[in-house]
């Protein structure tokens, strides 16, 4: 039964992560063509208003996520309810200082704002996006009662279904002559009924576990921030990471390098969005199996994750290398540098992808509260890789790489080597395990990569579109037929079929 709803949530959350993609590559030139450059520049300056706000979050949803799948994990649901009625006061106080923080802000446009005329426009807009940002956190405290009963489908479909509402409603508003304030309106109504929704499966799933604020006490509030402390150090961490290569790029080049750099930048976290959307949610698994004592399952779960994170990477990180190029090329026009976008694809994904793979490892470190470890490690990857830009572009005669380089070297030296010593020092989980699982598979992937770059030099030239999309799509299907019958074991074959309901289950 796991199996079943772990496969319809991955599936869930993918096509959720498709569904978004699409709608904003549809609406972004439809918003572009109807309000304007100078209109969406400002929609552009309030969605990274919205973004820092999240930052108010100080890492409180991975606290509750853990603390509430822990407890359920030991069948306690009163130790469940205190958890959420606890976080469910603090966030309620922490959406009073995100309204508060918005009216500042809001207060202080004139300052920012370049054009006297928008001033009015953007203070309206900020303290809407404020206010959708505080109603949503008070419904955070439902976090992990869907993740511990593997239920992610439940909420994506609720998201697929009000995002094509609302793009709907956006752009029948836009045809008719509304601007910005009327779609923000609609993402502030949109938001608020998708959380109740939200709330409403978290009952359903776990009809026991209520607020209640005679459960609230100062020493569940203190464990949460013990935890969400180091968790927002691995936020602001992961921010400055993703974030603070843009910064130096733009500071060290030219707006034209920075385009073309952040094209690739765009691309990595298309992927990127995509592999967490559809196996970023094991974290209650390993604190099911951490909560129960259970070593030998603890290492099962964290070796078939690893076995599948390195299989979909490996088939992602050849797909680009070999049809990167050509992407960037038919995506941005024949007049755009599409290889130095595609050194930034290659290399930023290679890093990205191998935090992916290690990534069982470092949920490990939060199931067993050890994230500080985690934390320490984030920081200072953030640290090297800004340090290190600088100095790199100096020395190197394409600044783009430089800059990529700069990112990935720090990933190169701790997913593989310190974050598995770290969890081997604190649990039972051996650092051979990491490597007696992913290089076999990397070996094969390889393998079948060669296989794939020898053919296609046997074709050469450049594709128009159609030609793209059936040799990638030609290339996808024998990955995936490659990946069934040479890189899953008979087991997770077995459990494949059962996900997808193509097998019955013997056991749950």
């Amino acid at each position: 039964m796991r199996a079943k709803r772990f496969v319809a949530s991955s599936l869930a959350r993918t096509l959720e992560t498709v569904v978004a993609i699409i709608t904003g590559l549809i609406m972004m030139p439809l918003m572009i063509r109807i309000l304007g450059e100078n209109l969406y520049g400002i929609w552009i300056v309030i969605g990274s208003i919205v973004g820092s706000l999240y930052l108010f979050d100080i890492g409180m949803s991975s606290s509750v996520t853990r603390y509430i799948a822990y407890a359920l994990s030991q069948k306690d649901r009163r130790r469940a309810s205190q958890v959420m009625s606890t976080a469910f006061a603090i966030y309620s106080a922490l959406s009073l200082i995100i309204i508060l923080t918005a009216v500042v802000i809001a207060l202080s446009a004139k300052f920012f704002v370049e054009s006297p005329e928008n001033t009015r426009l953007v203070q309206i807009l900020i303290l809407i996006v404020g206010l959708n940002v505080a109603v949503e956190f008070p419904f955070k405290s439902y976090a992990g009662i869907a993740g511990y009963h593997l239920r992610q489908d439940l909420l994506s479909y609720s998201r697929i279904g009000f995002k094509i509402v609302s793009t709907l409603i956006i752009a029948w508003l836009l045809f008719e002559g509304y601007q910005l304030i009327a779609i923000a309106l609609v993402q502030l109504a949109s938001s608020f009924f998708s959380n109740l929704v939200f709330r409403f499966i978290a009952h359903y799933l776990e009809p026991e576990v209520r607020l209640q604020p005679r459960l609230i006490d100062k020493a569940t509030v203190k464990e949460i921030f013990s935890f969400s402390a180091w968790a927002f150090i691995v936020d602001l961490s992961r921010l400055l990471k993703e974030r603070g290569d843009v910064w130096m790029v733009a500071a060290f080049t030219s707006p034209a390098l920075l385009t073309v750099y952040y094209v690739g930048v765009r691309l990595v976290e298309y992927a990127n969005e995509l592999l967490y959307k559809a196996f970023g949610f094991t974290l209650p698994l390993y604190t099911e199996a951490v909560a129960q004592e259970d070593n030998a399952e603890l290492a099962r779960k964290v070796r078939m994750f690893l076995r599948l994170n390195t299989i979909v990477a490996g088939g992602m990180l050849v797909g680009a290398y070999l049809f990167g190029n050509d992407l960037i090329r038919l995506w941005m026009g024949s007049d755009f540098k599409s290889g130095d976008a595609y050194l930034v694809l290659v290399v930023l994904l290679s890093a990205k992808l191998l935090v992916f793979i290690t990534a069982p490892y470092s949920n490990v470190l939060f199931a067993i509260a050890k994230h500080q470890y985690q934390a320490y490690v984030s920081a200072a990857e953030a640290a090297c890789s800004l340090a290190l830009i600088p100095i790199l572009i100096h020395l190197m005669d394409n600044p783009l790489f430089a800059a990529s380089i700069a990112i990935a070297l720090p990933f190169v030296l701790t997913r593989p080597l310190i974050i598995p010593h770290l969890v081997s020092r604190y649990s039972k989980l051996p650092v051979t395990l990491l490597y007696q699982t992913v290089l076999p598979l990397t070996a094969k992937v390889s393998v079948f990569g060669l296989t794939w770059y020898l053919g296609l030099g046997f074709i050469g030239g450049q594709w128009g579109l159609v030609e793209f999309f059936l040799v990638t799509g030609t290339y996808g299907c024998s990955y995936a037929v490659f990946a069934y019958l040479v890189l899953l074991s008979g087991e997770e074959r077995g459990l494949l079929l059962s996900g997808i309901g193509l097998r019955k289950q013997t056991h749950s």
